[in-house]
């Protein structure tokens, strides 16, 4: 009998609690917070829920646990570095993980000179392809304005040693930013289908003509099939049997989001592209994660090639 793509009871429970959390303390404030400041509460607050100990490989977490919560992270809009948090949080040592875990160190994933989150990070990481070190910033960090107002910045950097089990680290982020961006385009695509039910336009409420109901239907199923994927891809990480999924997932669910994006803006209208407006900032932020970075330039080809050498 196949089973249906869908989280265990305990990971929907997790992504409840996550949920609950977000909507006591992620307020419109804390989505909005400007890219000089960082709301350090907020984190430290999902650091003390367990949020980021998912991904220590000395506890009980999984791939299908982070993703759950960053399903509930993407629908709150949540702001922070939560990819890479997991990313570090696996493949750096238990005594140099410790503050990252704890949310009381921001960390930077990524290829100098230009890193994410670098600007505000305690902890940096060059992570190319299947390798990563830990290395030490040299100088001050130069902050670099971003679509998402992300606070990335240029650094310099020295390499202080290797780290390990980067390839499991590597599937973990892909998983986080799968689910984080199907949740910010389920969020998207909730207001653009609430004002399509409720805006009336030549006497008629505009979700039903056909021309706003199907790209709206059809942004829905594509968020619905790259969460299933994402579901599918975190078993397979935790059976050890990965091989691409989660790079597959993530390249699936950014680009369903980002048609999400577009038809809520279109559905929406003017409102919907300015910033002080119900979407803006969130699809700028979709934008942003759904970005390959330098480090993941070949990622959609070797995505590919994986899957065409199985065939």
């Amino acid at each position: 009998m196949t089973r249906t793509a869908a989280f265990t009871p305990d990971q929907q429970a997790l992504a409840e609690a996550v949920r609950g959390y977000c909507r006591a303390k992620c307020t419109d404030e804390v989505r909005r917070t400007p890219a000089d400041e960082f709301p350090a509460g907020f984190w430290a607050g999902l650091a003390d829920l367990g949020v980021f100990a998912l991904a220590d490989p000395n506890e009980d977490g999984g791939a299908g646990e982070i993703l759950a919560a960053s399903f509930e992270l993407g629908r709150a809009a949540a702001p922070g570095p939560v990819a890479a948090t997991f990313f570090a949080a696996h493949a750096l040592p238990a005594d140099e993980a410790g503050g990252i875990v704890a949310g009381a160190e921001l960390v930077s994933v990524g290829v100098p000179p230009l890193m994410p989150w670098a600007a505000v990070a305690d902890v940096f990481v060059e992570w190319a392809e299947d390798k990563a070190w830990l290395v030490r910033r040299v100088g001050d960090a130069q902050p670099v304005e971003t679509l998402g107002d992300e606070p990335w910045a240029r650094v310099r950097v020295e390499r202080d040693r290797p780290l390990d089990r980067v390839p499991a680290a590597a599937d973990l982020f892909h998983l986080a930013v799968a689910g984080y961006a199907v949740g910010a385009g389920r969020r998207v695509l909730d207001v653009a289908v609430e004002h399509a039910r409720t805006r009336t336009q030549f006497g008629r409420r505009i979700g039903s003509f056909q021309a706003v109901a199907h790209p709206l239907v059809d942004a829905s199923l594509a968020l619905e099939a790259a969460e299933k994927l994402s579901i599918v891809a975190a078993r397979a990480v935790d059976r050890g049997e990965a091989d691409s999924l989660a790079a597959a997932a993530r390249l699936s669910a950014s680009r369903a989001a980002m048609q999400a994006a577009l038809v809520s803006h279109q559905t929406l209208g003017a409102v919907g592209y300015s910033i002080e407006g119900p979407i803006g900032h969130v699809t700028r932020r979709i934008r942003q994660l759904t970005l390959v970075t330098d480090s993941e330039s070949g990622l959609a080809q070797r995505v590919l090639s994986t899957f065409s050498a199985e065939r």
